[in-house]
Order: C-alpha cells, then structure tokens, then sequence
C-alpha cells in the first residue's frame, strides 16, 4: 500500500459513496530537475473512474492537482503557495476537480476520481514557483 493513499481519496472527496474500484490506472512521473510531467497530455473517457499515480523520479517534491479551468491556476498557485504544507488550497477545493498529496523524491502518490464531462482540464503542480511551467492537459472525450 502506497503511504498517504487513503487520505488522498478522502482528502480529494474523488468517492462519493462507497469505494469502488477505478475502471483505469493512468501513471504520470516527474523526471530529473525539469519541471515537467510526463506525459504532459492525457485523454480519457468522461465518466471513467480514474486512479491517477504520480511517480515522482525527480529531484525535487511535486503534487498534481487537476483544476477546473486554467484561469483557476494563478489563483491556486497564490492561495497554495500561502498554504505550504502539503501546498493544497483546500479551501479553493471548488475550484479542483481531484488532487495528489505532496510526493517527496522517490515516492509515488495515487488519487482516484471520475472524469468530468468532455472538455481540456489543466493539471498542474502547486508546489511554489511549479505552476508556471509544470502544466499538463486532461482531455475528457465523449
């Protein structure tokens, strides 16, 4: 069992009801000092349940955090960097759709949720200073 992985489903509010089992896996990694993701796109079904893995091979700690559009970034990022901790802006939750808890280098943090309806959602890391270039894109198809 991958550490923090409870709290991550309960933390993100990914499961409403009872806990059911993700449709897929999606596994993005973080790589060396380049802040990227890698793949930094994504396309998945809307309404597939999704465990989303983050695998952090880099330097340096990363989260992932899927927001509802991009002009939710700055705000996120600003509120996240206020945060620190694990630098989730719960109180900002409205404007995410899932997120990962902070992962350390050389750990791997997990969320599950389901895909919103079709569109481009921005995924992001909001570790401070991150935002600006570790960007990616979730494509939800019909």
């Amino acid at each position: 069992m991958i550490p923090g992985f409870g709290l991550v489903l309960a933390a993100a509010g990914a499961l409403a009801g009872p806990a059911q089992a993700p449709d897929t896996t999606i596994t993005v990694r973080t790589v060396s000092s380049t802040l990227q993701f890698d793949p930094p796109h994504l396309s998945v079904h809307q309404g597939t349940r999704v465990r989303l893995r983050l695998v952090n091979d880099g330097t340096l700690p990363h989260n992932l955090v899927i927001a509802r559009t991009e002009d939710d970034i700055d705000a996120l990022a600003a509120a996240a960097a206020k945060a620190g901790g694990d630098y989730i802006p719960r109180e900002l939750k409205m404007k995410m759709i899932a997120w990962t808890p902070l992962a350390s280098p050389g750990d791997t943090v997990e969320v599950v949720f389901v895909v919103p309806p079709p569109g481009e959602y921005p995924y992001v890391c909001l570790m401070s200073g991150h935002s600006m270039s570790m960007l990616g894109t979730l494509r939800s198809l019909r």
